[in-house]
């Protein structure tokens, strides 16, 4: 050896290159066959557990799976020398963690050690140990930590304050970098009309993600502005559809598929609309005239041939046959003459819950658009009144880049006449394909609105400069310095183990020393932010948010990119900043953009394997 080791760390390496090559002969097929190592003291008998990518017991030397063995808990919530305790579900698990290693192969052979003393590498034929600090969590400051931060709490500049000061009754368009203040700003506008006004201003906010519709919430709240309706875009459609029009069922469909959306949000579906309300004139739109716009394969299949947004006959046959079934009888309504009572399930929910037929008797959330859509153009035919939403005098439509074109034109005709507008977004932000952005200019022709006054704004409030001009970088906006600044840290991981090894550790010293702290660990799907809960979960108080319920204050929130949209975190984690998950498409960038400027202390980047090539470049 290189350098000297004491007889405990001699004995470490000795006794992990034995349990490497048991691991080889319990998982001879395994590219790497084990990730971690366990000590066990269990009453009498000590035991060597490892931790590796599948579960072989019978040997000398048992081998669990890391992800869902029980016993792989003890690895992540306890250090050596603790007590354990763990219910497998059939008996409890009781003993003391002796020892705890995390180890690392390259060619098949061991090479890397990381234990309580530091990382011993293997280098050119000789173990060295490395004692350096491992990159992680920089906390706050003290005084950071005492308080928690508001976006309500920013002071205005020159810039900003202009803008909420303008008369009342002229729209606004505020577009800026993820970070410059553009709801802030908006919420600040909406706050000021209302106070000049009076109660009688009825004033509304809609937004597409449920996060930030709570968050909105809070901040107007925390501003004084009270009684101002914030709406989820969705649960506001449904409540103007089914006031205006009869008879809609109360349920959503479940299932609805990708493809299902993207047609029911294509631009295109207005001329499909037109030719319905010319062949079927009748002033009165209903439910069934859905059946009659996505259950006909003709007019489906036009507009596939219509739309710009590829959408291929595996998608037409995907929205006829959701159709078909949204349309069939429930299970309820198909033996409505059998005794209720052998129709109860156990669980108490409807008897289609599960099943292929599990959306019969719904609406989708798009359909409230096109009901509106349709009602207006047979008006128009018929020079009638169209069915129209309740008005606002002030109306807010934030992250108004995610709104289908249907969507933007039916809040446009909620704003009252003379009323205020005030729209927010981010091109660069835009990551929902089936929004079919085209446009700032677009987007407000929709909303009915030709004049406004259109504000960039230029100053970042929320992002450290080092994490911005990695924000830019992402977007390709110029070659900026490289590597990152004093707040943005990147990990690289040979496994998901090592990489929910580190994690965990991290996030154990912020629940402990800045437990004030907001902090989101951000996947790019939510299926990834669900397999990184399940992950995390064993060593970690934290919660799944993937239905806006976050906690903005004091905890650890595990979400999706689209889910984080428009919210703020004191630190954010990027768990699969890799090849696979973020390409260096304009999709890709966009995503990675926006979970990257979610960060307002501090940004952790980390991969297992190779990096993506946005962050290569």
């Amino acid at each position: 050896m290189a350098n000297p080791f004491d007889s405990r760390l001699q004995e470490r390496i000795d006794d992990q290159l034995r349990l490497a090559q048991l691991a080889r002969s319990l998982l001879p097929d395994a590219r790497v066959p084990c990730f971690a190592h366990m000590r066990l003291a269990m009453g009498d008998r000590v035991r060597d557990v490892l931790l590796g990518p599948h579960t072989r017991t019978g040997g000398p030397v048992a081998i669990i799976d890391w992800r869902s063995a029980p016993l792989a808990e003890v690895f992540f919530s306890c250090a050596e020398g603790d007590d354990y305790e763990i219910d497998d579900g059939e008996r409890t698990l009781t003993g003391t963690l002796i020892e705890r290693n995390l180890v690392g192969f390259a060619a098949g052979e061991l090479c890397e050690i990381e234990c309580v003393e530091g990382r011993l590498r293997l280098i050119d034929g000789a173990w060295h140990l490395e004692t350096g600090a491992t990159p992680g969590l920089v906390l706050r400051d003290e005084a950071a930590r005492l308080h928690s931060s508001s976006p309500a709490d920013v002071i205005l500049d020159a810039a900003q304050r202009r803008i909420v000061e303008l008369p009342a009754g002229r729209a606004v368009l505020l577009l800026g970098e993820a970070g410059f203040g553009k709801t802030t700003v908006a919420l600040h506008r909406l706050a000021h009309l209302r106070e000049r006004s009076g109660s009688d201003l009825r004033a509304g906010i809609i937004v597409p993600t449920e996060g930030l519709r709570r968050l909105s919430a809070a901040l107007l709240e925390r501003m004084g502005a009270r009684g101002v309706e914030v709406w989820l875009y969705d649960r506001w459609a449904a409540v103007e559809a089914r006031r205006a029009f009869r008879k809609l069922p109360e349920r959503e469909s479940q299932d609805a598929s990708s493809g299902v959306i993207r047609i029911k949000r294509d631009p295109a579906l207005r001329s499909v609309l037109a030719d319905l309300a010319a062949r079927r004139p009748g002033r009165r739109t209903r439910r069934r005239d859905l059946l009659h716009i996505f259950g006909d394969r003709e007019l489906m299949e036009r507009l596939a041939a219509a739309s710009q947004q590829g959408l291929g006959a595996g998608m037409v046959a995907e929205i006829l046959e959701h159709t078909h079934v949204q349309f069939s009888h429930t299970a309820e309504e198909e033996f409505a003459h059998v005794d209720a009572e052998r129709l109860e399930t156990l669980d108490g929910r409807p008897m289609d819950d599960g099943t292929p037929m599990e959306d019969a008797g719904t609406l989708d959330s798009e359909d409230y658009a096109v009901l509106f859509e349709l009602d207006r153009l047979r008006a128009e035919r018929a020079g009638e009144q169209a069915a129209q939403p309740r008005p606002y005098h002030c109306l807010v439509l934030d992250e108004a880049q995610e709104f289908a074109p249907l969507e933007l034109a039916l809040m446009g005709c909620a704003l009252a006449p003379g009323g205020s507008l005030i729209v927010a977004g981010d091109a660069d932000q835009q990551v929902d394909p089936t929004a079919c952005f085209s446009g700032w200019a677009g987007s407000m022709a929709e909303l009915g609105c030709a004049a406004y006054e259109t504000e960039v704004l230029e100053i970042s409030y929320r992002c450290p400069p080092d994490v911005t001009e990695l924000a830019r970088r992402i977007l390709d906006r110029g070659n900026l310095p490289w590597p990152p600044g004093p707040s943005t840290v990147c990990v690289q991981f040979p496994s998901e183990c090592h990489q929910a090894d580190w994690l965990t550790r991290e996030l154990s010293v912020l629940q402990t020393s800045d437990p004030r702290a907001s902090a989101a660990l951000i996947c790019r799907t939510p299926e990834s932010a669900r397999r990184q809960f399940q992950h995390l979960r064993r060593g970690l108080g934290l919660r799944l948010a993937l239905d806006g319920d976050y906690q903005f204050v004091g905890g650890i929130n595990v979400t999706s990119v689209q889910e984080a949209k428009g919210l703020e975190f004191d630190y954010v984690l990027i768990p699969d900043a890799s090849a696979a998950v973020y390409p260096a498409t304009l999709a890709g960038r966009r995503a990675l953009y926006v979970a990257v400027t979610r960060a307002s202390h501090q940004l952790l980047l980390s991969s297992v394997g190779p990096w993506t090539e946005i962050l290569q470049s």
